[in-house]
């Protein structure tokens, strides 16, 4: 947990174009306070996958004793609190036979501080959902993708019924980093991150532009305007965008 001022975190998404706003499956969670955040995207081939992104965010930001490093010991109580709701609901033959596969979601979660250096970040990733630590609209880190090359359309996973073990075989991924005061931390899911990968390799600053953004008195709306041009140019794909900021 942050020690003095705490961080101040916003939040931004826009559903795929086409769909309801309803149907986004991606998730975030924030609370300044605790100095915890986390970011998930929601498989659309899985089964109430928007379900499971939700879910993940809100255990792992509401987990305020749970060291980065323990997030996985979590996994098994989010699954089975997932698994009551999905039964607890009146489903058709084929959602029953969806629901025995599971649902699907890439996940970030983000631990700013401890008492020895108040200043430092810890994240934990499953996926293409990234992290990028800017100092000044220069990028001092992304993770845990970092060349806009590496996303493709089969990132790693988190799933509900997938057992805890195979988690940690397919990834396990934790970084850590310092940050200074006026620092931004930027998570968002994939869309955007391979967005902004690609604008910096291009010669452009997307920090800049994006923190063009913070201050209006509209954000989000002005952020949904912003997405649809860049899906319109056919420089970002269509998807689910959410992002989350935090400055320290």
């Amino acid at each position: 947990m942050m020690t003095g001022m705490a961080p101040r975190s916003q939040m931004f998404w826009l559903v795929r174009g086409g769909n309801d706003p309803a149907q986004c499956e991606d998730a975030c969670a924030a609370d300044d306070n605790t100095s915890r955040y986390a970011v998930a995207d929601g498989a659309a081939e899985g089964c109430f996958s928007r379900l499971w992104a939700g879910m993940l965010v809100q255990d792992f930001v509401r987990a305020s004793g749970l060291g980065i490093d323990g997030w996985y010991d979590s996994l098994l109580a989010v699954q089975q609190w997932w698994d009551a709701d999905v039964h607890s609901r009146v489903l058709r033959p084929s959602a029953k036979r969806a629901a025995r596969e599971g649902a699907f979601a890439t996940f970030l979660g983000i631990v700013l501080g401890d008492p020895a250096d108040p200043c430092r970040w810890q994240a934990v990733a499953v996926g293409d959902t990234c992290l990028m630590h800017t100092r000044g609209h220069v990028l001092l880190r992304c993770f845990p993708l970092d060349h806009v090359t590496q996303f493709d359309n089969y990132p790693h996973l988190v799933g509900s019924r997938m057992p805890v073990e195979a988690v940690l075989q397919r990834q396990r991924l934790w970084a850590d980093g310092r940050g200074e005061s006026g620092d931004r931390l930027w998570a968002m899911t994939d869309a955007l991150a391979q967005w902004c990968l690609a604008e910096q390799g291009g010669g452009g600053n997307p920090w800049a532009t994006l923190e063009s953004l913070l201050p209006l008195p509209d954000g989000q709306r002005d952020f949904a305007a912003w997405i649809e041009g860049l899906r319109n140019s056919r420089q970002l794909k269509n998807d689910d965008v959410t992002l989350l900021t935090i400055e320290l």
